[in-house]
C-alpha cells in the first residue's frame, strides 16, 4: 500500500513529460509553418481585393510562394484576431518574410502601397485636355481644381524657366506630354510637379539657351513650338513650318496661324473647332490674323520635337504653306505660288 504514491508520481512524471514533449513538438511544427518560404527574399507585389476572404488570401499567398501553409495562415489570422484587420490594396511583400510578418504587413494601413493610375497625355493637347484625361482616369479632383492649380504664380519659384511668362498666362506649353503613372490619390499640385519636372529634364538648359541665340525669350520659343505642334504632325516638316514663321517675323507679316484662333474659340465640346473665314476676324489676344507677332503664350503643350524645330528652323525663303490633304503641306515663297497650291490641293474638282 505504501508504493502507490510512488507509482502515481511516476505516472504523473510520464504524463508531464509526454505533455511537454507534445508542446515542444507542437511549437517546432508551428515554428516551421510560420517560417519564411525562402531563405533569399524576393520582393512580391500582392493585391488584396476589397472584402476578399481570409481563405482566398491564404490560398493565393500559398500559390505565390509566400507562405508554407494556407491552413496555418488561416489559423494564425483567426487566433490573433487579424482576420478582421486585413487592409485591401497593394502590399509589398517578400518571400523572406514569415507568416506572422506577412500578417503584420497586410493588416497595417501605413504599409499598403498606393495604387497607380496610368495617364497618357498626347502631344499638342491643351491644358484643359490634360485635366479631362486625369479626371477620366479616376484621379480624385475636378478639371476646375486642376486648372486653378496651373494658374498659381508659385510655380515660377521652383522652375525659373517659367519666369519669362507674361501675367495672366498659366502653364500651357510647359506640361510635358508623355505617359505617366500617378498614385491614385495624387493631388493637382503633385501631378503638375511631375509634369514640370519632366519638362525640365527633357528640355535641358542647353536647349533653353538656344532661344537667346535666335533673339527670342524662352517663353516665345515655347509659344512658337506650340503653334508648330498644331500645324504639322510630320517631324521632317516642322523645321520648314518654323522657317515660315521666322520669315514672317522678319518681313513684318502677321503669322495667320489657324491653331491660334482655334485656341481662342475652343470649348469643352470642341477644343479645336473647324474654322470659318469669319472666325479669323474675331477679336482676341491669341488671334494671329488680327494681332501682329506671337500670341501671349503657348496654345498647347508641344513635343520635344516641335520645341527643337522652333529652335532650329530650316533656312528657306518660304512665307506660306497649305495642307495637301495627306498630312503634309505645300510650301511657297510668293503669294502667287501659294494661290496655285491652294487651287491644286484645296479646291474641290467639278464632277
Amino acid at each position: 500500500m505504501q508504493r502507490r504514491p510512488k507509482q502515481r508520481y511516476v505516472i504523473l512524471a510520464i504524463v508531464l513529460t509526454a505533455g511537454l514533449s507534445l508542446l515542444v513538438l507542437q511549437g517546432l511544427i508551428l515554428q516551421q509553418l510560420n517560417a519564411a518560404k525562402a531563405d533569399d527574399g524576393r520582393p512580391v507585389e500582392f493585391l488584396i481585393e476589397p472584402d476578399e476572404s481570409v481563405g482566398s488570401i491564404a490560398n493565393r499567398l500559398n500559390a505565390a510562394g509566400l507562405i508554407r501553409s494556407a491552413t496555418y495562415f488561416r489559423f494564425r489570422a483567426q487566433f490573433t484576431g487579424q482576420d478582421n484587420e486585413i487592409v485591401a490594396g497593394v502590399h509589398q511583400l517578400d518571400t523572406g518574410m514569415t507568416t506572422s510578418q506577412i500578417l503584420d504587413v497586410i493588416t497595417s494601413e501605413d504599409r499598403v502601397a498606393a495604387q497607380e493610375i496610368t495617364v497618357q497625355f498626347i502631344e499638342g493637347w491643351r491644358t484643359e485636355q490634360f485635366a479631362e484625361a486625369l479626371v477620366a482616369a479616376g484621379l480624385p479632383f475636378t478639371t476646375e481644381e486642376f486648372m486653378t492649380e496651373t494658374s498659381q504664380l508659385r510655380w515660377s519659384d521652383t522652375f525659373p524657366f517659367l519666369r519669362a511668362r507674361p501675367s495672366g498666362v498659366g502653364l500651357e506649353g510647359y506640361l510635358f506630354p508623355n505617359t505617366y503613372n500617378f498614385e491614385e490619390d495624387a493631388t493637382p499640385d503633385e501631378v503638375i510637379l511631375i509634369l514640370l519636372q519632366t519638362f525640365a529634364e527633357q528640355v535641358t538648359p542647353a536647349i533653353r539657351d538656344q532661344a537667346r541665340q535666335l533673339g527670342l525669350t524662352f517663353h516665345q520659343a515655347i509659344t512658337l513650338a506650340s503653334i508648330i505642334e498644331r500645324e504639322s504632325a510630320l517631324p521632317e516638316e516642322r523645321p520648314l513650318v518654323a522657317s515660315v514663321y521666322y520669315n514672317r517675323f522678319l518681313t513684318g507679316m502677321p503669322l495667320q496661324a489657324d491653331p491660334t484662333v482655334q485656341y481662342e474659340l475652343g470649348t469643352p465640346e470642341a477644343w479645336w473647332p473647324v474654322l470659318t473665314a469669319d472666325d479669323t476676324q474675331e477679336t482676341g489676344r491669341y488671334n494671329t490674323y488680327r494681332n501682329p507677332g506671337l500670341p501671349p503664350g503657348p496654345i498647347c503643350n508641344p513635343s520635344l520635337d516641335a520645341i527643337e524645330a522652333a529652335l532650329n528652323p530650316a533656312q528657306t525663303d518660304y512665307l506660306f504653306f497649305v495642307a495637301t490633304g495627306d498630312g503634309s503641306h505645300a510650301f511657297a515663297t510668293t503669294f502667287e505660288e501659294h494661290q496655285q497650291n491652294i487651287l491644286r490641293y484645296q479646291t474641290t474638282p467639278t464632277p
